[in-house]
């Protein structure tokens, strides 16, 4: 026999689910009611932050909440990365994630994700374009001079990057690779230090931002071109390695924007809209230029950055596995 308080539960549990329903409803459809935090994975005043910080004041000004920018550096991206994986996936937390930057297989058994396919894509902002940048004692006046002379000295010359398994790292293993040579890879902590022991012919060569090219120009760095499909507007002078004889040889940094993997459709969709307008707005290409290099990306759904995310991240694994690099 049903007592009258399991015949009221009864009653009232269909009414109850549905207002948990209307009320899951609510909270996703009128996101964000809270500010967001932006988690960039390298120290405040890196290129990384600069972007991310422009990004955020737009994004913020379209989502019509304040967003934040938290800064969770080390372990080539890792540590920012686990912490997003590790959010509640409502939207309120999200990554800010640069690639190149391939997480060695014998860490990723660690780690709550296994790469950045296991991320919600959200938004693609930019590429920033990079040249092959030469110490000024270097003995060679053009790319296929400087390819024999590394060649004809296999482990006599290094090249610099900011950090094991860094994008640095990964261009310089991809050129090598391309190239058909053999140097010594030195790292340090960052993209500045390498510059300034490049100047100092501490280091043999390295890839650098194209802002570096003020140093090109005032004889302090030599470079032997850019590493891209195409000559750079600023820098029409300065040729593709492509042209200088390396075919199809191109590398770049991309900056993106993602969520934790369960976050609710409809709000990966309103943050994906919003990333979208702002970056054709032409206040963000105009704070971001002095970059040097920068092509701000096309608008594009997350199954398309999805894409363009696990099409980069197969190319730089596969060079992480030829190249046996592990962390240190």
């Amino acid at each position: 026999m049903i007592n009258i308080h399991q015949l009221v539960r009864r009653m009232l549990l269909p009414v109850l689910v549905g207002s948990c329903a209307l009320s899951a409803a609510h909270a996703t459809t009128d996101f964000p009611k809270r500010p967001i935090s932006i988690v960039v994975p390298y120290a405040a005043g890196s290129p990384t932050d600069v972007v991310a910080r422009a990004f955020a004041s737009d994004f913020s000004t379209l989502l019509k909440t304040p967003v934040v920018v938290e800064n969770r550096p080390g372990a080539n991206q890792t540590i920012a990365a686990s912490y997003v994986a590790r959010a509640e996936p409502d939207g309120y937390t999200l990554l800010f994630p640069v690639i190149p930057a391939v997480v060695p297989p014998s860490l990723r058994q660690q780690l709550p994700y296994k790469s950045y396919s296991d991320f919600s894509a959200v938004g693609n902002v930019m590429t920033n374009g990079y040249i092959l940048a030469v110490a000024p004692e270097i003995p060679a006046n053009n790319l296929q001079e400087f390819i024999a002379l590394l060649r004809a000295n296999p482990g006599k010359y290094s090249y610099g990057s900011s950090g094991v398994a860094s994008a640095l790292h990964l261009m310089g293993e991809m050129f090598n690779k391309a190239a058909g040579v053999d140097a010594i890879h030195v790292p340090y902590k960052g993209a500045n230090q390498v510059q300034l022991d490049l100047m100092s012919n501490r280091i043999s060569y390295a890839f650098l931002t194209i802002n570096a090219m003020d140093y090109v120009r005032d004889g302090r760095i030599k470079t032997f071109g850019i590493a891209s499909d195409h000559r750079d507007a600023d820098y029409p002078e300065l040729p593709t390695l492509e042209e200088g004889g390396l075919k199809h040889f191109k590398v770049w940094v991309s900056f993106y924007l993602a969520a934790p993997k369960a976050t609710p459709r409809d709000v990966v969709l309103k943050l994906n809209a919003a990333a979208n307008a702002a970056i054709v707005k032409p206040e963000m290409y105009e704070k971001l230029k002095a970059l040097g290099g920068i092509t701000m990306m096309k608008p594009a759904s997350p199954e398309q950055i999805d894409k363009e995310i696990a099409d980069e991240a197969r190319t730089w694994d596969q060079l992480v596995k030829e190249a046996d690099i592990q962390l240190e």
